[in-house]
């Protein structure tokens, strides 16, 4: 057979997206940081006009709020099961199917928890005082408003109503009354009927903690979840409620690894992910600062379902690895974790340019022992060559028709870090970027090929010319020695990054078949659970999965 002397040219490629530098929780070298944190569950445009709380373990509610180190602080209490918060606005309650939380702005019911109060004279010292005189009045409640309580009556929609009360009251000194933009009701739910009143302006928010002392730990439903901890209620800026779950911090990692892992999976994956869980939360606390709380339940930081999936092995994970964090050159790692890498890890520099050197790829043959139960661990996607080239318009590259589509750079552990398209007219674009390229396409895992068309092809020398396939193709080295190219061929480059061949597609429909699903950053979570049915331990898991650290 003919020989054909090949010299695969490498592409430098630069990556377009940074990953976050560590912020200044990660940073620090020592710990304790505060036993709870703030988990948002309802905010932004999500933010609602009543938010209703119902007890699952404990009974009744005590009311305060929280201070700047997360102590609770009680101002007052009520033992009924459910109640509600709404903001001092009118609204009404209506079925649930109306919202998850039953108050809302619009006119559902004849059920109206109205704006306006009439407010008796005189002030109290405490909230059993306040409470007594208010048990005294028909409709009559506790306030609490900028650290002086009072006595308030009604609910009414309009000043017109509150004042034909007022007169109907007759009691000398009393007036119509609001609230601040900030302030908030707590109502039984179901009711018009206020419990207490809160208005510690701009500075202070409500807090309920469910039960009535720390005798019982409980649970609580909200939103159709059960949750840990206690809640505060923050109108931003005069707005809606933002609810936030102010929970210990070793029952929110129990939360997330019922999430992230399944509860019955080996108890060193799951100690594995706690680890990784809680360096995570620590590495990114604070970026909902302007929020108002830490990290928020979506998977833009952490998955938190609440407290509903939690069992004993979720618990005891949690708790054998209690206060343990995966540490690199004296900092909390950010751990970042996936599903499955679908054979190795990627480095984070290609994947969002960042260069952590923790963060590094590695081969992984822990998955295949375990494949058989991973779903859709092997993918595909067929795209036309239409489809393609609306993708790239869309992204605002000018595609004429699609001519080719070819893995222009694999990383050194087979990962894709560019995809290079070409249309009729020879113009090409570029992909850079391992996650850019499993977004650009929607697929699950920068780990895969490209088939299709009328075949792939590799390019040879600098004078464009191309082969489609490597069979019979010879490369000779750098000190002339000249050998046949078997395999997947790669090359090295002038800066000793390892840098796979090009291959690709063209013609008419392309298919990317690959495996794994997630951006293959940090520890597999698959991964974790074959290395723990294979006997190893969350230690070893972790020391697999993050390059140089340490776990204490």
């Amino acid at each position: 057979m003919k020989k054909t002397l090949m010299k695969f040219a490498a592409l430098v490629l630069a990556a377009t997206l940074t990953l976050p530098a560590l912020p200044a929780a990660a940073q620090a070298a020592s710990i304790p940081m505060s036993a709870s944190i703030r988990i948002g569950l309802t905010y932004g445009t999500d933010a609602v006009p009543g938010a209703n709380l119902l007890n699952s373990t404990g009974s009744g509610y005590r009311l305060g709020y929280y201070d700047d180190s997360l102590n609770f602080v009680q101002l007052g209490y009520t033992t009924e099961t459910g109640i509600s918060i709404v903001k001092t606005q009118n609204v009404w309650y209506g079925p649930l199917s109306t919202g998850l939380n039953g108050y809302t702005d619009t006119q559902t019911s004849s059920i109206a928890v109205g704006c306006y109060h009439i407010q008796l004279p005189g002030t109290y010292t405490t909230f059993e005082e306040a409470s007594a005189a208010a048990a005294a009045v028909t409709g009559g409640f506790p306030a609490w408003t900028n650290g002086t309580y009072t006595v308030r009556v009604g609910a009414y929609l309009t000043s017109e109503e509150a004042n034909t009360a007022l007169t109907a009251l007759g009691v000398s000194g009393a007036t119509v009354t609001g609230t601040s933009s900030y302030g908030v009701s707590v109502v039984k739910t179901g009711t018009s009927t206020i419990l207490f009143q809160f208005d510690g302006g701009s500075s202070l928010s409500l807090g309920v903690m469910p039960g009535l002392d720390n005798s019982v730990k409980t649970m609580t439903w909200y939103a159709k979840r059960k949750y840990y901890g206690g809640f505060r209620y923050q109108r931003i800026n005069g707005g809606n409620l933002t609810v936030v779950n102010v929970v210990d911090r070793e029952d929110y990692i129990n939360c997330v690894i019922s999430q992230e892992m399944s509860p019955s999976w080996p108890v060193e994956a799951l100690k594995a992910q706690a680890v990784t869980a809680r360096s995570y939360a620590a590495s990114c606390t604070g970026r909902h600062t302007s929020s108002g709380f830490d990290l928020c339940a979506t998977t833009h930081c952490q998955a938190y379902p609440g407290a509903g999936s939690v069992n004993d092995n979720t618990y005891r994970a949690a708790q054998e690895t209690s206060g343990q964090y995966v540490w690199y050159n004296g900092s909390i790692a950010e751990a970042y974790y996936f599903s499955s890498d679908g054979g190795a890890t990627e480095s984070a520099k290609n994947v969002w340019g960042g260069d952590l050197p923790y963060l590094v790829g590695v081969t992984d043959p822990w998955e295949a022992t375990v494949a058989s139960k991973i779903s859709g661990y092997n993918w595909s996607c067929t795209f036309t060559a239409d489809e393609l080239a609306a993708k790239l318009r869309a992204s605002g590259r000018n595609c004429g028709t699609l001519a080719s589509v070819r893995v222009s750079e694999y990383t050194a552990t087979g990962n894709v870090r560019a995809l290079t398209f070409t249309d009729t007219k020879g113009s090409s674009w570029t992909i850079t970027g391992c996650d850019n390229c499993r977004i650009f396409l929607g697929v699950k895992s920068p780990r895969f090929t490209v088939t299709g068309g009328s075949g792939g092809s590799y390019y040879v020398n600098e004078d464009g010319g191309t082969l489609s396939s490597v069979s019979g193709a010879y490369a000779i080295d750098g000190s002339g020695n000249v050998s046949a190219i078997s395999g997947t061929p790669y090359v090295i480059t002038g800066s000793g990054t390892e840098v796979l061949t090009s291959s690709g597609s063209t013609g008419g429909s392309f298919t990317f078949t690959g495996t794994g699903y997630g951006h293959n950053v940090g520890m597999s979570q698959w991964g974790a659970y074959a290395m723990a049915q294979a006997g190893k331990t969350y230690v070893d898991i972790l020391k697999f999965y993050y390059t140089g650290v340490e776990i204490r």
